[in-house]
C-alpha cells in the first residue's frame, strides 16, 4: 500500500530532513572535478521508502550537475551519463508485488528516468517447486538481476539504499550467526559487483525514520511491503523486537555500531593485505578447485624456526586469523556460497592447514574431516589440500 502523504505537501520545497538528505547525498557520491554523473549509474528501486528516497536524492544531483554544466558552458547541450532505474519484481505477494512494479515505473515516468523491470518467473500449482522466498536466494536473484542491467547499459555504480538501520541489523545477524572478521564489518559504503562495476550505498550513514521524516516533506509516497512485518524472518525479527529493545536501553547504539564497524574495517585492510600474500605465497587456483600447498608451508615455517632457541621474527603464516580471511577470499574468488560457512568452519579449515605442515607428509588421500556447507569437499594429499566443490 502506499505511505500516507503529509497533510500540506510541498513538493518542491525541502525543509530540514529533505536539506540533510541532499547534503548527505552530495558528501557521500563520488564528485570528480566537480562533477557527480560523470558516468552511467543503476539504481536499484523496490518502491519502499529508502529506495524512493535514493531516487529522488540522485536525480535531483544529476539535475544540479546539468544545470552547473550549462553554467559554466552555456553553449553546451545539457548532458549528463544516465541514470536508471531497475526493479525485481519476485512476484511473491500476487498483485501487490505487480502494484510495486506499477509504482515505480509511474515514478520513474514522473521524474523522467528509464525503469527496467525483472520479473521472477512463479511456478504454477502443478510445479513441485515452490518459488524461492528465503532472503538469501531473494538477494541473489537481485544481484545477478542488477549484474546484468549495470552492464548491458554501459553502468559503472550501482546504487544501493542500505541505511544504518540496515547497517546495524547486518552486523548483528552477522554476530549471532558466529561470523568472522569480514562479516563484523557490516556493509560496506563500496563494494566490487564485478571487474567493472561497483556497488555504492550513499545512504548507509542515514537512519531510516530520516529518509521517510523527507518524503513525507516533500509529499512523496512509497510502497510498504506487508511482509516486512513478518517476524520469522531474521532480519524483520531484528528490526522490529531486537533493535527496539536495544535502543531503548542504549539510545546511541546504532552509531556505536557504525564506529565498532569501521574500526573493523581498518583492521580488515591489514589482514587481507596479509592474507593475500598468503593466498599468492602458498595456495593456487585451477577448474574449481582452491589448492593449498602444504609443502611450501611447511618448508617456509620449519626455515623460520631459530636453531639456537632464540626468538627471531615472528612467523605470521600460520595464523590463523590470516588463514581465515584467506580462506574467505578464496571462497569469494571462486564464487563459492559463504552464508552457511560458520566461524567454526574457517576455523576448523584453518586447522587443518597449519596441522598439514606440522605432519608432512601425509599420506592419507582419502576424504579428509569434510564436507563443508556449500559442496565443498577437502582432500588431503602428500603435499597439498584440495578444496572442491561439487
Amino acid at each position: 500500500m502506499h505511505s500516507p502523504p503529509p497533510d500540506e505537501p510541498s513538493h518542491f520545497n525541502a525543509t530540514a530532513h529533505w536539506r540533510s538528505l541532499q547534503d548527505a547525498i552530495r558528501r557521500s557520491w563520488p564528485n570528480r572535478h566537480g562533477r557527480s554523473s560523470d558516468v552511467a549509474t543503476l539504481v536499484g528501486c523496490s518502491g519502499g521508502a529508502d529506495s524512493v528516497a535514493l531516487i529522488r536524492l540522485l536525480a535531483e544531483l544529476w539535475a544540479e550537475d546539468s544545470a552547473a554544466i550549462h553554467t559554466r558552458e552555456p553553449n553546451r547541450a545539457r548532458v549528463t551519463a544516465p541514470l536508471i532505474v531497475a526493479h525485481c519484481n519476485h512476484g511473491l505477494r500476487g498483485e501487490e508485488s505487480d502494484a510495486d512494479e506499477a509504482f515505480v515505473r509511474e515514478l520513474c515516468q514522473q521524474l523522467q528516468l528509464p525503469c527496467l523491470t525483472h520479473s521472477v518467473c512463479v511456478p504454477n500449482e502443478t510445479d513441485a517447486s515452490p518459488p524461492a522466498n528465503d532472503e538469501g536466494t531473494l538477494r541473489q536473484i537481485r544481484r545477478k538481476f542488477f549484474q546484468q542491467t549495470a552492464q548491458q547499459h554501459g553502468c559503472r555504480y550501482v546504487a544501493l539504499a542500505h541505511s544504518a538501520d540496515d547497517q546495524a541489523e547486518t552486523m548483528l545477524h552477522h554476530f549471532i550467526r558466529g561470523t568472522g572478521p569480514l562479516g563484523l564489518a557490516g556493509i560496506a559504503e563500496t563494494s566490487d559487483l564485478d571487474t567493472d562495476l561497483v556497488v555504492r550505498r550513499p545512504l548507509l550513514q542515514v537512519r531510516r525514520e530520516t529518509l521517510r521524516a523527507g518524503l513525507r516533506e516533500i509529499g512523496q509516497t512509497w510502497r510498504e511491503d506487508a511482509s516486512n512485518q513478518l517476524t520469522h524472518y531474521t532480519r524483520n525479527w531484528l528490526r522490529h523486537d531486537v533493535l527496539p529493545l536495544i535502543e531503548d536501553r542504549y539510545p546511541t547504539a546504532i552509531e556505536a555500531m557504525h564506529r565498532a564497524a569501521r574500526l573493523q574495517r581498518e583492521t580488515n585492510e591489514m589482514l587481507r593485505r596479509l592474507a593475500d600474500q598468503w593466498l599468492e605465497t602458498y595456495s593456487g587456483f585451477a577448474d574449481d578447485q582452491w589448492i593449498i600447498h602444504t609443502r611450501r608451508l611447511a618448508n617456509s615455517t620449519q626455515a623460520k624456526v631459530p636453531s639456537d632457541e632464540v626468538a627471531t621474527t615472528h612467523d605470521w603464516t600460520t595464523e590463523r586469523p590470516i588463514i581465515v580471511t584467506a580462506s574467505q577470499l578464496a571462497w569469494d574468488r571462486l564464487g563459492w556460497p559463504r552464508g552457511a560457512m560458520t566461524m567454526e568452519h574457517w576455523q576448523r579449515l584453518a586447522q587443518l592447514a597449519t596441522a598439514a605442515t606440522t605432519t608432512f607428509p601425509a599420506t592419507d588421500t582419502s576424504m579428509h574431516r569434510g564436507p563443508f556447507p556449500g559442496g565443498i569437499t577437502l582432500r588431503l594429499q602428500p603435499d597439498c589440500l584440495v578444496l572442491r566443490r561439487q
